[in-house]
């Protein structure tokens, strides 16, 4: 009889001592939660990674989280709710509008490597809710007409969107600058039809000082606008 007391009894301790651990575990994990949930925009900057997608003030009311996604990016929102996208720890907010009706948002960003030399300026044109954005055709002419471009488009199926992507390589007119030119990659993604939604893009690398040395390497540079436009996903409402 007194064995089977001691075993009610340590069966008993093993159970209680179990809760016991869930509930920390529980707590553990509604903190994480709770700390999670505050935004970058209500941080204190101190508080956040030293770069400058979140110490400049107006990028870091895009940015969803201070967890990096991979080496040097992090997740952007927009603010219609309408995409989320990497975005790079060194680039800046550039200018933000809201063109004509709250279905349209328009996002540019820059991004300036001192050390290669090498200066981003990038656009992400947003529309939801508008019957023309899904409409390939339109959308690729349109495209063509804005960067000065008659040629064809390579198509990239990414998932639930189709990413329509061309290039071409832009000459300035300044005789004394050496690196008087830039690559211009820009295009359009179309997502899934019942959202009527999507994103019109422009990606622009260009070497901003003449007196430093730099590399425009159109294949790799090609690489990283598909890693951006790749990692849009598109929001449901």
């Amino acid at each position: 009889m007194k064995k089977i007391i001691l075993i009610c009894i340590s069966l008993l301790l093993a159970l209680t001592g179990g809760c016991s651990m869930n509930d920390n575990e529980k707590n553990s994990k509604n903190n994480e939660n709770k700390t999670e949930a505050v935004k970058p925009k209500d941080m204190d900057p101190k508080d956040l990674p030293q770069v400058s997608a979140f110490q400049d003030e107006k990028t870091r009311e895009y940015m969803v989280s201070t967890k990096e996604e991979e080496p040097g990016y992090y997740w952007l929102e927009s603010k219609l709710k309408g995409f989320r996208m990497l975005f790079p720890e060194d680039a800046k907010y550039s200018s933000y509008l809201s063109n004509r009706d709250e279905h349209e948002e328009m996002i540019a960003f820059d991004s300036y490597d001192k050390t290669k030399n090498k200066m981003l300026n990038a656009q992400i044109e947003y529309y939801q809710r508008t019957s023309f954005i899904n409409n390939p055709e339109t959308m690729l002419e349109q495209v063509r007409s804005e960067n000065g471009y008659n040629g064809s488009f390579e198509k990239l199926e990414n998932e639930d969107k189709a990413i329509y992507i061309a290039h071409k390589k832009n000459h300035f007119q300044n005789d004394k600058n050496k690196y008087s030119f830039s690559y211009r990659y820009f295009g359009y993604i179309k997502s899934p039809e019942k959202n009527q939604s999507g994103i019109v893009f422009s990606f622009m690398f260009r070497c901003p000082n003449h007196e430093k040395p730099c590399t425009l390497d159109k294949d790799n540079l090609g690489d990283k606008v598909k890693k951006h436009v790749k990692s849009i996903t598109f929001l449901s409402h």
